[in-house]
Parts: C-alpha cells; sequence; structure tokens
C-alpha cells in the first residue's frame, strides 16, 4: 500500500510539471531604435548567442548580435552591461508608453513591442506608418509639384520560442523581422537628385539564437548602402525560469485581446537594407 502511494504521488508529480512546461508563458519585450548617421560603438559577445554554426562570410560585419556594447551619443553612452541597457548610468525603462528622452539627432525610438506568448507558440506583430511620403513628380509646364503618396511601409516581427531550463536559456528559433521601406526613387529628367516617385523594397532577416531570462540583448543592423543602422534591445522571460513577473507586465487576458496589427507613428524610414538570412556566429569580440 505505501509502495503504491509513492507510486502514485511521483505520477501526479510528472502530470502536474507536464501540465505546468506546457503553460509556460514567455514574455517578449523589446525596443527598436534608428541611429541616425555614424554612431561611435563597440559590441561584445561573451557566451554562445548563436544556436547554429559560423555565418557565411557575406554576412560578416553587418550584423551584431551582443550581449555587452556602447554606443556614444553626444557626451552620453547608451549601454548594455550587467544584463540590462543603460542611459546616462540609469536604467532605460522598457515600458512601451514611456516615451524615452534621447538625442533625436542621433537615435530615434521607433516603437516598443511588448506581448505575452505560451512557449512554442508564434505570435507575429506589425507596425505600419501613418506618415505619408514626399515626392516630386514634373509637370507639363517644367516645374516640379510637391505631392504625398501612402505606402505600406513599416516592419513585421515574427517569434517562436522555447525554453531549454537545463540549460538556462530561452531559444528563438525562429525570430524573422520583416522592414520594408523606400528603396530606390523614380528618376525624374534632368534632375540628380533623388527625389522622384518612392519605390519599395522589403528585406527580410531571420535569426536562430538563444537568450537568458531576464536579460537584455542588442541586435544590430548596419545597411549595406547609406548612413545609420538599427538597434533593437530585446529581452525575453519566463514563468517557468521565475524571470516573469506579474508586477511589471501587461494583464494576461488583455495581452490574448490585443490585435497582432499595430498602426501608430512611424515617421522614420529605414536605410536600405540587404536581403538576407542571419545563421549564426560566435565572435569573442566584434567592433562597428
Amino acid at each position: 500500500m505505501k509502495r503504491l502511494t509513492i507510486s502514485m504521488c511521483v505520477i501526479l508529480s510528472l502530470a502536474y510539471t507536464a501540465y505546468a512546461r506546457d503553460k509556460n508563458q514567455i514574455r517578449i519585450q523589446a525596443q527598436f531604435f534608428r541611429l541616425m548617421g555614424n554612431v561611435p560603438s563597440k559590441t561584445f559577445i561573451d557566451e554562445d548567442i548563436w544556436t547554429t554554426e559560423e555565418t557565411p562570410e557575406e554576412f560578416k560585419g553587418k550584423v551584431f548580435v551582443f550581449r555587452r556594447g556602447w554606443f556614444q551619443l553626444g557626451k552620453d553612452k547608451l549601454e548594455f552591461k550587467k544584463g540590462n541597457c543603460f542611459w546616462k548610468n540609469k536604467k532605460l525603462s522598457m515600458d512601451p508608453h514611456q516615451v524615452v528622452e534621447l538625442p533625436e539627432d542621433q537615435i530615434r525610438q521607433i516603437f516598443s513591442p511588448d506581448f505575452v506568448m505560451e512557449e512554442h507558440s508564434k505570435r507575429a506583430i506589425t507596425i505600419e506608418s501613418k506618415q505619408p511620403i514626399q515626392y516630386f513628380e514634373k509637370r507639363k509646364d517644367g516645374l516640379f509639384e510637391l505631392k504625398n503618396v501612402k505606402l505600406p511601409t513599416g516592419l513585421t516581427l515574427e517569434i517562436e520560442a522555447k525554453e531549454e531550463e537545463d540549460k538556462g536559456y530561452i531559444v528563438l528559433a525562429d525570430m524573422i523581422m520583416t522592414i520594408r521601406s523606400v528603396e530606390r526613387r523614380k528618376k525624374i529628367e534632368g534632375v540628380n537628385l533623388s527625389v522622384g516617385y518612392p519605390i519599395l523594397g522589403e528585406q527580410k532577416y531571420v535569426f536562430f539564437f538563444r537568450v537568458r531570462p531576464g536579460k537584455d540583448y542588442g541586435i544590430l543592423i548596419r545597411p549595406e548602402r547609406g548612413e545609420g543602422a538599427l538597434l533593437i534591445r530585446l529581452r525575453a522571460s519566463s514563468t517557468a525560469s521565475g524571470t516573469f513577473s506579474k508586477s511589471n507586465a501587461k494583464d494576461e487576458d488583455k495581452q490574448k485581446t490585443t490585435p497582432t496589427k499595430i498602426l501608430s507613428g512611424y515617421p522614420y524610414q529605414f536605410a536600405p537594407l540587404s536581403l538576407m538570412a542571419i545563421h549564426s556566429r560566435r565572435k569573442n569580440f566584434a567592433e562597428c
């Protein structure tokens, strides 16, 4: 009878563990920044972040995923260190409703997604531009007329996450980021400036890497042409790891009813970025 009781306790314990595992909630928080011009910076990798093998040679020098790094913005620094992000030596809030005061001539915050998903599920969010794009059109009388056009520029982020509790990681096995931006302009006869009708391009990035729960990571994407870059601050936390806190997260039911398409002011255009799938790389030091 005693052996039977122990066996039943083991079975119930295993069943409860499996149930809890299925209900593991993962919270994804991110901040997207547009770096204006060539901002001095350095990034460091001191752990295995990528889950696959070496990055193809053509991708090197274009995309950096890092835990530690800094970006010089005037006299102050935006720093990734100690698992967090700091501005003027103070922790930078990840509250999507809080405006971060940064020097807009050097860096601009685009948007801050914050959502909860069940482990092994997929989630996608989209941000679109409300601001029309301006261009010049040459009239029959030879003069130029300034016009506006609304185009579906913006960004889509798709994430599928799972947790490796025994290794202490949350794995972003399939994080896809798609950017739709003005890639070039129609040429106007007799005009050397790029001010004609805007033509959209689409760039897709596929990431496969692992992160420590509750810690901040940076993703820096440099354009193949032009200046500036896209900087992403990313944090993943979970109920299984104990890093997911109801006190600093949105109500779970509200999260589930939040529409996947998010319309907001998106006044900044990305510089053209090359189409690529990011695979894997481990590098002890990367200077950008």
